[in-house]
Formats: C-alpha cells, sequence, structure tokens
C-alpha cells in the first residue's frame, strides 16, 4: 500500500478535491477551488499531490497553454469510486447489502444529481450577478484590463454551463441556456464599455 497516496486521500480537502474532478468529469482548478470553498492556492498544491500519486493528470485546454484542464486518470476514477462509496456508507446511505439498495442508490444518485446541477446553476446565477454588478454597474467605461478580467472571470462559468447543457436534464438545460444568455448580456455590455 502506498501510505503517502492513503493518507492524502483520507484527508477532508483532498477527498473533496478528488470527488469534485470525478463529479465534473474534468474541470479547472479555480471551478473546483470555489466547489470546496478553498483557496485557489491550497487547492492547485492538493491537485499537485494528487498528480504525483497518479490520481489526477492536467491537459491544456486550447492553444493556451497557461489554462489547464484536471482529469482523473484510471487509478484516480477507481478511487473516486471507492472514497463515493466510503462516503456513503458512513453517512449511512449504503450498508454494503445487496438487492434493492442498488436500485435505491441510483435512484438517490440521479435526484442528488439534479440537486446538484439545481445549486450549481443557482451559484452561477449569483456569481454572474456579482460580477456583473462589480465590474460594469454604474461605469461609463472600462479598460482593457477590465475587459479581459471580466472575461477571466466569467469564462469558468459559462465552461460549467455548457457542460450542463449538455448533460442535464430538460429544466437544468433551459436554465443553463438562460443563464448563459445573461453571460452573453455582460459579454455585450463590456463591449460597449470597453475603452
Amino acid at each position: 500500500m502506498d501510505n503517502d497516496a492513503f493518507g492524502l486521500i483520507l484527508q477532508q480537502k483532498p477527498a473533496r478535491v478528488l470527488l469534485a474532478v470525478s463529479r465534473e468529469g474534468g474541470t479547472y482548478a479555480s471551478v473546483i477551488s470555489r466547489e470546496i470553498e478553498s483557496t485557489f492556492s491550497h487547492t492547485t498544491n492538493i491537485l499537485g499531490k494528487l498528480e504525483e500519486q497518479g490520481i489526477v493528470m492536467f491537459e491544456t485546454d486550447g492553444s493556451d497553454n497557461r489554462v489547464k484542464r484536471v482529469e482523473l486518470t484510471q487509478k484516480g476514477e477507481a478511487t473516486a469510486a471507492l472514497v463515493e462509496e466510503l462516503s456513503a456508507v458512513l453517512d449511512g446511505k449504503k450498508t454494503g447489502k445487496k438487492g434493492t439498495a442498488g436500485k435505491k442508490t441510483k435512484k438517490a444518485a440521479s435526484r442528488k444529481h439534479a440537486l446538484d446541477f439545481g445549486e450549481k446553476l443557482e451559484m452561477i446565477k449569483a456569481r454572474i450577478e456579482l460580477i456583473s454588478g462589480e465590474e460594469l454597474e454604474g461605469k461609463e467605461s472600462i479598460s482593457q484590463e477590465d475587459y479581459v478580467r471580466i472575461g477571466r472571470r466569467l469564462g469558468p462559468y459559462r465552461r460549467e454551463l455548457r457542460k450542463i447543457m449538455g448533460s442535464g436534464g430538460k429544466g437544468d438545460v433551459k436554465k443553463a441556456r438562460g443563464l448563459d444568455g445573461e453571460i452573453e448580456k455582460v459579454f455585450g455590455e463590456r463591449e460597449r464599455l470597453r475603452g
């Protein structure tokens, strides 16, 4: 047994990072740090340790070599599945018995997935409103630096919305499209105010 990996995964924040990457199916450190309510530097430190253990890997996103997506390796997928199962057992949601429990767990997981999307959409809506207010409200013009910063702040949320549009239920997809439209409005206002 690799005691370093075992000890790492049994800590709260690394386990939450692992599960966040698993849920997102490949995401960004900034998204994970918001989801687990941790600082960006602490999150990237944890991701670095998980990468050393062969649990996650980083891939550059498009032509910008600075932006890297985090994805689980095969070892990471197996580890995440075990951590989810352990969490379910500890929460009393799973007893390890076979039979109808598997069906109930799948239904519960489906409901939880829908709730996760709902919570995520509410969080994204609040962030769009916050960023729009902080960056654009009451301004007659913005600098090039402001223009770029707004794009960087909203970009991860737009990517999350696109993921939801690709895998969510009808209601979630509709809400995600609406929020994507809100980001588009902010981008339009950003363009109008650009100095």
